[in-house]
C-alpha cells in the first residue's frame, strides 16, 4: 500500500496509510485512540470539537471515528452534527448506548459499542481504502 508522510509533534515526519480525523471531547480516549491508530500505521488528526474547523486540513482524510459522548446532548444529535460538518467522509461512532436507533440520514457505516476491543476498531477502519479519500472545502 503506498504510504504518504505526516507531520507529527516535534517536527517528525511519519509514512502513514492514510489520514484519520479522531473527534471527541474526552481526552484520554482521544489520545488513546489516537495512539491505537497510529501504532498501526494511520495519520490522525484528534480534534476535541465536533464541528469542523474551517482550518482543519483534510488532505488524505479517509474517514471520521467518533466518539459522540458530549455532556449535556444526545449521543444521535451529534452524530448528526458530525455528519453535516463531514458530509463525504466514512464515519465510525463508538458508543456509549445510544439509547435510540439511528435515522438512516446519519449515514454511519459503523457502530462500535463501549468497551471497545482495539481490534474492532482497527477492523471498522480498514474496511475504507484510503486512496477513496475525499476533500471536502
Amino acid at each position: 500500500m503506498n504510504s504518504t508522510m505526516s507531520p507529527v509533534c516535534g517536527g517528525a515526519i511519519i509514512p502513514h496509510q492514510g489520514v484519520i480525523c479522531l473527534i471527541g471531547e474526552d481526552a484520554a480516549v482521544r489520545d488513546s485512540l489516537a495512539a491505537l491508530l497510529q501504532a498501526h500505521g494511520y495519520g490522525v488528526i484528534a480534534e476535541a470539537r465536533h464541528a469542523r474547523p474551517s482550518s482543519l486540513p483534510m488532505n488524505g482524510v479517509f474517514c471520521v471515528v467518533l466518539d459522540p459522548h458530549r455532556d449535556g446532548h444526545d449521543e444521535a444529535e451529534v452524530i448528526a452534527e458530525t455528519r453535516a460538518a463531514f458530509p463525504d467522509l466514512p464515519m465510525i461512532a463508538i458508543s456509549h448506548g445510544l439509547g435510540r436507533p439511528l435515522s438512516p440520514a446519519a449515514r454511519v457505516e459503523s457502530v462500535l459499542d463501549k468497551p471497545l476491543a482495539p481490534e474492532r476498531l482497527l477492523d471498522a477502519v480498514r474496511r475504507f481504502r484510503p486512496g477513496r479519500a475525499r476533500v471536502t472545502p
